[in-house]
């Protein structure tokens, strides 16, 4: 086949590392000119468009990319455009569905979240979603052909232009309040929207890939329907907690003002940087799910036991690392890059990277489970493992953020549960199809482990950002060495991988 797993995991990879990189340098100069006030209003509204976004599009992408490729599998192109049709009508119907509503309530939405002066940037959603709609649409189809790069580059499209104008947009539009300067970066993010749904669509347009009105509609709707629904939970528990955090908090005692710099403390401060490793897991998923689903319409279990094996072994030696590594240099870290917003609240930030950190392996188990669960067929399964879920985090936020020990470390802990609550849900249902080598796990566990314990120690003796520095590059090479027998092997099979 011209495109493999391997291939389209490492090139989202690579641009999942760009866009990261971008991502990290909007967020944190953002953080910086909005203050943790106004990154705690910019992440409130963000949580809501999330959730949107993914209710319009997130189960469209998913489905499609399915779809096609099990259409592809069986030789049924005509269905292709089929599937095309009813997507672009399911999408683009739901975004001017929200658009309307986010107009018609943007004053009431700003309020009830604690903060009115976000209004106009709930305004501007009315004109993201439709765009993000047809993005969604447009990287299913072409992910359903195995070929990820458009994928990748739209989104470093998005990345790059988004940086440039939305800081742009946010520092002169900030002078004039906290609400301004969201709306600036939001204005940012919907031009790097545009440029990107201008790049697929002539991706699409030289593909040939048209609408058509070939009997597909219940075989869609079968699919995209739980899925739409499925990727909506987790958002929809997030914007929940957006909504009801600051009230819950001020329930453990703490002012208004304060509440909202501790949520900008956990999602753009911790969450920012924590979010860094799952490109390896949502790269793995993105380029698994059409793979696996191919195989499955052949009735090839071991081809699919083979790779879920091999990919899960390779996105475990990468992430794991990651993850420690970033908790080890995190509370070094943060005063380097967010010099004016940190200052007393660093053991709090460093408390919520290290809770966040176990929940943000199981979120990579997550995604990994979850995309097979799709690719599989199991689309009802996936929407019911996700609801508990959802339901249990939720209900976790309201247990422990009022108690005044916990108060905002209920995030994470809800987090853990949530994630924990659907791995374990996917597990079950998936049995023997998921095999994990031991030594392919406990190796790259063991390593990062001592990888953490040696940066910790060596950051004892020195600090600041060279310390940071040194101890980076001292934990990978400690990390490569104790792993050094899976790293032949590893790159050994990203080499073949077309092959398999």
């Amino acid at each position: 086949m011209k495109n493999s797993v391997g291939r389209g995991a490492l090139i989202l990879i690579i641009s999942g590392l760009i866009c990261k990189f971008f991502g990290a340098m909007f967020r944190l100069p953002l953080t910086n000119i909005l203050g943790l006030q106004g990154i705690g209003v910019f992440q409130m509204v963000m949580s809501l468009y999330s959730l949107t976004l993914g209710f319009v599009s997130g189960g469209v992408t998913n489905s499609l990319s399915k779809l096609v490729s099990s259409a592809r599998a069986r030789g049924d192109y005509k269905k292709i455009g089929g599937h095309f049709r009813y997507a672009l009508y399911f999408s683009l119907g739901l975004s001017v569905f929200f658009g309307v509503f986010f107009l018609l309530f943007s004053r009431s939405i700003a309020s009830l979240q604690g903060y009115s002066g976000a209004s106009i940037s709930y305004m501007l959603l009315s004109l993201l979603l439709p765009m993000g709609a047809l993005i969604g649409t447009f990287r299913g189809i072409i992910q359903g052909y195995e070929n990820m790069t458009p994928t990748a580059i739209s989104q470093i499209i998005e990345q790059v232009v988004k940086f440039a104008f939305g800081l742009i947009f946010a520092y002169f539009l900030g002078r004039r309040g906290i609400g301004a300067g969201v709306f600036g970066a939001f204005l940012g993010i919907t031009l790097s929207e545009v440029l990107a749904l201008l790049f697929l669509a002539l991706v699409i347009k030289k593909k040939g890939v048209k609408p058509s009105d070939a009997p597909v509609r219940k075989e869609f709707f079968k699919a995209v329907l739980p899925l739409t629904v499925s990727s909506s939970t987790l958002p929809l528990a997030n914007a929940i907690e957006a909504l009801i955090i600051i009230s819950l908090l001020s329930l453990a005692g703490l002012s208004n003002e304060v509440a909202t710099t501790l949520y900008g403390l956990q999602s753009g401060v911790a969450g920012a940087i924590l979010h860094f490793p799952l490109i390896i897991s949502l790269a793995v998923a993105s380029a698994m799910l059409p793979k696996i689903s191919f195989l499955s319409a052949k009735d090839d279990y071991l081809g699919q036991q083979r790779i879920i094996n091999k990919t899960f072994n390779i996105m475990w030696f990468l992430l794991i690392p990651l993850i420690l590594g970033i908790i080890a240099i995190s509370r070094e870290l943060y005063p380097i890059i967010y010099p004016s917003v940190v200052d007393s609240y660093l053991d709090i930030a460093f408390q919520l990277t290290f809770l966040g950190g176990i929940a943000i392996i199981l979120s990579a188990f997550m995604q990994f489970l979850n995309s097979i669960l799709q690719a599989k067929g199991y689309y009802n399964y996936s929407l019911l493992f996700n609801v508990v879920g959802a339901l249990g985090k939720i209900l976790s936020i309201g247990i422990f953020a009022p108690i005044p020990q916990i108060n905002i470390f209920a995030i994470p802990i809800s987090n853990i549960v949530v994630f924990s609550i659907i791995c374990i849900c996917a597990l079950i249902k998936l049995g023997a199809l998921i095999k994990v080598s031991f030594f392919g796990f406990a190796l790259p566990l063991l390593s990062a482990v001592i990888m953490f314990m040696v940066v910790k120690l060596w950051l004892s003796f020195l600090a600041g950002t060279f310390g940071v520095l040194i101890g980076v590059v001292l934990g990978g090479i400690v990390y490569l060495l104790l792993c050094l027998p899976l790293v032949f092997e590893y790159g050994r099979l990203i080499k073949n991988y077309k092959e398999a």
